[in-house]
């Protein structure tokens, strides 16, 4: 094994170990997370659609299952469980659309889980997840049709997009929605916060599961990495001190 690889496995141990100590942990020290206005205007959101009778629609944007561009659709699929329970009472439940259709299984999928989860197994429609374009703007091309068919009143943009973000949130703010975006790529992260009403900041997209308490592990996860996190920035200034104090060469 090369010295690149067990490092990996050393850095990947110590994070599982992190991840099963703050969540043992989690019942006696509670997490205190900073707020994030955009989720906790989605909770708003979700809930007046539910008791206006309309629909919430999640996308999972442009990225296949396979590569980096999955992590933020991913994220995705996570806020999606929470959603799709907060809308099980509705007659309208959640629908998601992605670019994949291997990302439209898997929202599928999680949808079916769900509602067998809280007892509502008839709610699940196969057409409740969607392939809308196999590529960006083929994808961006079908969401007015949805958005505007589907009385959709809040547009959740999770997921991997590229130059497509623009469009997609536009479609949402032209048709007064609620519009909340965020993905992995710094471009698409412009395009959001120019256009959407809430847009997420870097790493924010990626805390859904623990801002909008899917599970107990999404917080667990969120706490080990702000560990590593400021354990990594205290040994980079360690690493500045040590070396000033050596002086020059």
């Amino acid at each position: 094994m090369t010295l690149s690889g067990l490092q990996g496995l050393v850095a990947l141990a110590v994070f599982v170990a992190l991840l099963v100590g703050f969540l043992a942990a989690n019942q006696r020290w509670p997490a205190h997370f900073r707020r994030i206005p955009a989720y906790e205007a989605l909770r708003q959101a979700i809930e007046r659609a539910v008791e206006a009778g309309e629909r919430v629609h999640v996308s999972l944007g442009t990225g296949s299952v396979i590569g980096p561009e999955s992590a933020p659709a991913l994220a995705g699929l996570a806020a999606l469980t929470r959603i799709a329970r907060a809308t099980s009472i509705s007659d309208r439940p959640v629908l998601v659309t992605a670019g994949d259709g291997a990302m439209a299984i898997l929202a599928r999928d999680s949808l079916r889980s769900t509602y067998q989860e809280v007892g509502a197994s008839e709610l699940y429609e196969p057409t409740s997840g969607r392939l809308l374009g196999a590529t960006p703007l083929s994808y961006a091309a079908g969401l007015p049709a949805v958005l505007a068919n589907e009385q959709v009143s809040v547009h959740v943009l999770s997921g991997a997009f590229g130059l497509e973000a623009g469009l997609a949130a536009d479609f949402g703010e032209r048709a007064k929605l609620f519009v909340i975006g965020g993905t992995d790529d710094v471009q698409a992260q412009a395009l959001f916060y120019a256009i959407a009403q809430h847009p997420l900041i870097g790493e924010e997209v990626f805390a859904s599961g623990a801002y909008l308490d899917v599970g107990p592990m999404h917080t667990a996860s969120l706490r080990a990495q702000d560990f590593i996190r400021f354990g990594l920035i205290l040994l980079i200034l360690l690493g500045v001190i040590v070396r000033t104090l050596e002086g020059p060469l």
